[in-house]
């Protein structure tokens, strides 16, 4: 099919502002979904629900819902986002699409790293999905349910571990694994799911679960939104807090001590049999050349047992030091991310099975003193998430998500604003590689995060699944035989 000189001129005025210019791919399927006749739009308003909205560029309310989290991709702008209120709006979506080869991205929440919840064709958005209810020690959520709806819905003291910002989607989070600050204690997300729904490619609605499409239901714990099917429903097994109490600490330390900060934390985590503790470590260079090392986390019980625990890295002298005994949620409330103004960012990850040695933290450390922002004051930043305990019971094949016995997820990433010339973006990224290969030959593993995706990265297939990806490729044979969902990292069906 022809593309048109117009469309070709866009996806290079995206690159010039700073956006990432669409590949080839990109730009056939956005001819695709730009010569989809105004009729089959039509169509498709007719098959919907009354509570579904589908918004078009030149409407009002379109680039409220067009844009995703990541503004690194703001350049490509969908044919169309549905905003479904029912799953029969989803499985009209899905007929349509196949109908007329329009092109679609499924979007929770809109986070995605490396730009998979955005697409030029159809944006199927389960946002308004996001019902949260309780049912005895489970919690059902819709397709479009976000961390803040299931803390919103407290009432019922049902938790599972979720994430720490508060517009990221359930889904997304699930369906890739699912870090929190009680995985040690209770597990990944994808650990205490027990159900799902989906709408498959052809409009199928299916039911996962142990006892029924095991196999999708498997690969939906770990293997990532956007491969198999549209995920519409979602059952947890809660645990109940409502008697839970929990110490917070938010710690923060110059570069200078990262050495013995991060020794005794490594000390403290391999000591926590009852997993009690989780915690985050990050060195960060804010981009106005303000530096710092922080440690934010919990421990379920009292300030002065967590105190004890903490004495070690006390004695160190944080330059900050907030430890506060709380109710389980209002703990949460604190650990939870303040929503900030949306700007463009890139991750890559790591994810070892081994402690970091002295030589490998001296490296992050001076790596993050020497960052340079460039003209715009771009952040650079390496976070370690600490695992471990109930995270790493599962063997590595019981579930799709396959880095069980990890010591850490390590995030590595930058910040830059919207708007940024790419001639400044670039040294960005090149200095999150310069990292990640200095820690890739430190802790010996090319092991991803697929839930931190990374479009820069090669062998993706083993990086992110392991020996499980042969597996997936046989469930995405079955339930998406013409592979039509389908993204840059996307599991192929061959």
């Amino acid at each position: 099919m022809h593309i048109s000189r117009r469309v070709v001129l866009r996806g290079g005025a995206a690159a010039a502002a700073g956006a990432v210019a669409m590949p080839a791919a990109d730009l056939t399927a956005a001819a695709h979904a730009q010569a989809a006749e105004p009729s089959a739009w039509r169509e498709l308003s007719r098959a919907l629900s009354p509570g579904a909205r589908l918004y078009r560029p030149g409407g009002q309310d379109y680039p409220a819902h067009a844009t995703a989290d990541n503004q690194r991709y703001v350049a490509i702008r969908p044919a169309g986002v549905l905003s479904c209120a029912t799953e029969n709006d989803v499985r009209a979506a899905m007929r349509w699409a196949a109908k007329h080869g329009v092109p679609f991205a499924p979007r929770s929440g809109g986070h995605n790293y490396a730009g998979h919840s955005t697409t030029t064709g159809l944006v199927v958005s389960l946002r308004p999905m996001n019902q949260v209810t309780p049912k005895g020690h489970r919690l059902r959520l819709g397709g479009g349910a976000t961390n803040s709806d299931v803390y919103a819905a407290r009432e019922a003291d049902l938790y599972f571990p979720g994430g720490r910002c508060p517009g990221v989607g359930v889904a997304g989070l699930t369906l890739g694994g699912g870090l929190g600050f009680n995985d040690r204690k209770w597990g990944l997300t994808c650990d205490r799911l027990v159900e799902t729904r989906l709408v498959l490619a052809d409009g199928t609605r299916v039911r996962a679960a142990e006892d029924e499409n095991a196999d999708l239901f498997w690969a939906c714990r770990g293997g990532a939104g956007g491969n198999f099917g549209i995920n519409t429903a979602f059952v947890f097994d809660a645990v109940p807090v409502g008697r839970l109490r929990a110490t917070v600490f938010d710690l923060s330390f110059a570069l200078t001590a990262a050495r013995p900060v991060v020794a005794e934390v490594q000390s403290i985590l391999a000591d926590d049999r009852a997993c009690d503790l989780d915690v985050r470590v990050g060195f960060k260079h804010a981009g106005d050349g303000t530096t710092v090392l922080w440690l934010l986390g919990q421990r379920i019980g009292d300030e002065d047992a967590l105190r004890r625990v903490l004495a070690p890295l006390l004695a160190l002298r944080p330059t900050r030091a907030f430890i506060e005994e709380r109710g389980f949620w209002s703990a949460q409330d604190y650990l939870m991310e303040t929503p900030g103004t949306k700007d463009c960012y890139a991750s890559k990850s790591l994810v070892p099975q081994r402690w970091l040695s002295a030589e490998a933290v001296t490296d992050i450390a001076e790596w993050a003193r020497s960052w340079r922002p460039g003209p715009t004051g771009a952040t650079g930043y390496v976070t370690l998430f600490a695992m471990g305990g109930t995270s790493d019971a599962p063997r590595p094949d019981e579930t799709a998500y396959p880095h069980r016995g990890a010591t850490y997820v390590i995030d590595i990433g930058t910040h830059w604003k919207p708007g940024t010339a790419q001639e400044h973006v670039r040294p960005l990224l090149e200095q999150t590689r310069t990292v990640h290969r200095t820690l890739r030959r430190h802790l010996g593993t090319d092991a991803a995060y697929v839930n931190f995706p990374d479009p820069d990265l090669q062998d993706w297939h083993h990086a992110y699944y392991g020996a499980n990806y042969a597996r997936l490729a046989e469930v995405k044979r079955r339930y998406d035989p013409a592979g039509l969902f389908r993204h840059g990292q996307a599991i192929a069906t061959r």
